[in-house]
């Protein structure tokens, strides 16, 4: 996935509005949109850091929206937007494994709303995908607790029981992950994934990289239980 308009800037602060924040942009402060349903400041501290926006449509209340930050001369995208979209990029250029497969986006199934479903002839498989935001070469996951996750989780559990085969994707936004610990803090969370993965639920785990303008594949990453 591939991005040129690009423009830089210097991050001041989030604001009181968890999707609004302050950029310094040629010597000028400017309210920018933050692509995420949680504070930055949960996953990083980019105060002062340098950061590379979108231009948003002539109609948005905010010209520019956060993309990534520059941490250790690597970019870290910030846009928990963009997720799915580039994992289904990913997808789709894996010819060989994927051939007889239609992508589909956002279908609902048995009240369960998928992320991405691929379909061919003989099979559909589920694809739920998890984005990550983090500078640490060793990571918790979930980061957060979220209400969310554990009611897909067990709408999941009651689809792996039919015998639909289901995909749970955790997807690194910083290159610099290496490794992806499971919280067992979260404890309704970490029981509900174990029950789903014992019902046959796979676990993929890979990072991101944001260079030449693209955003690429970049390793797979350990997934620890």
């Amino acid at each position: 996935m591939r991005f040129n308009q690009l423009i830089e800037g210097v991050f001041i602060e989030e604001s009181k509005n968890r999707f609004l924040c302050k950029v310094l942009i040629d010597n000028k402060v400017c309210e920018c949109y933050v692509p995420s349903s949680s504070r930055i400041e949960n996953y990083l501290n980019v105060k002062g850091k340098k950061v590379l926006l979108t231009p948003n449509k002539s109609n948005s209340r905010t010209n520019y929206s956060l993309f990534a930050v520059k941490f250790y001369n690597k970019y870290i995208l910030l846009n928990l937007n963009l997720t799915n979209k580039v994992v289904e990029s990913i997808i789709s250029r894996r010819k060989k494994e994927l051939n007889n497969y239609k992508i589909l986006r956002e279908k609902t199934y048995h009240g369960y709303k998928t992320d991405l479903m691929l379909m061919s002839n003989d099979e559909m498989i589920i694809v739920e995908i998890k984005g990550i935001i983090a500078s640490r070469r060793t990571v918790s996951f979930p980061s957060v607790y979220s209400e969310r996750a554990i009611e897909q989780l067990k709408k999941i559990k009651e689809i792996l029981r039919m015998g639909v085969r289901v995909v749970y994707i955790i997807t690194s936004l910083s290159p610099m992950v290496k490794k992806i610990v499971l919280d067992y803090h979260f404890k309704k969370y970490h029981q509900l994934l174990n029950e789903c993965i014992e019902l046959g639920m796979e676990i993929r785990s890979f990072s991101l990289k944001f260079e030449g303008s693209e955003i690429k594949y970049n390793n797979r990453v350990k997934f620890i239980l």
